[in-house]
């Protein structure tokens, strides 16, 4: 229709800051669904004598609703992910996936992504992130960020599954 070919495509609009971290917050409360539901799906799996009034084909099922459930979480929760990445991506903060592997598997330099036993590690410059100052090459080297965040999500995932065993399911 002639109205529609007037108008500007304005179907993209980039999100705000308060929109990504209102994203972000919705996935991490994603993360907590699927530690409850693979508690939940390890929960009907254990052969508990407290809970041998469930007949075999109930707790069947409940295993396999709360299985369905964490596999619907955790496809929501990688799709928000990717979502970030492209929308980090798009506003230059880390470089495209495309430039970072290159053609054929290679990292841009032309060498494969072999580097020389000789020649010290140095940060990338250019357009991706922070000028010169690349944060994931930082962080990449440290380690800690993942080793801290993974230990916080172990500590989570074992109070919440002692909170199962003990009957507090909230």
């Amino acid at each position: 229709s002639p109205s529609n070919e007037a108008e500007p495509p304005s179907a993209y609009r980039p999100f705000t800051k308060a929109e990504r971290i209102q994203q972000l917050n919705d996935i991490d409360k994603s993360i907590t669904q699927l530690l409850q539901s693979a508690g939940l799906a390890l929960k009907t799996l254990s052969a508990s004598q407290s809970d041998s009034t469930q007949t075999p084909s109930a707790r069947r099922e409940a295993f396999e609703n709360a299985s369905n459930s964490y596999l619907k979480t955790l496809q929501k929760v990688d799709i928000g992910l990717k979502r970030q990445i492209y929308g980090l991506e798009e506003s230059n903060i880390i470089p495209p996936e495309k430039a970072k592997r290159g053609r054929d598997g290679q990292d841009g330099s032309g060498m494969g992504g072999l580097r020389s036993a000789a020649a010290p590690a140095e940060p990338p410059s250019g357009e991706s992130g922070m000028g010169r100052l690349d944060i994931g090459w930082l962080n990449s080297r440290s380690g800690r960020v993942g080793r801290d965040m993974e230990a916080e999500l172990w500590d989570k995932a074992k109070v919440f599954l002692e909170d199962l065993e003990r009957g507090n399911s909230n």
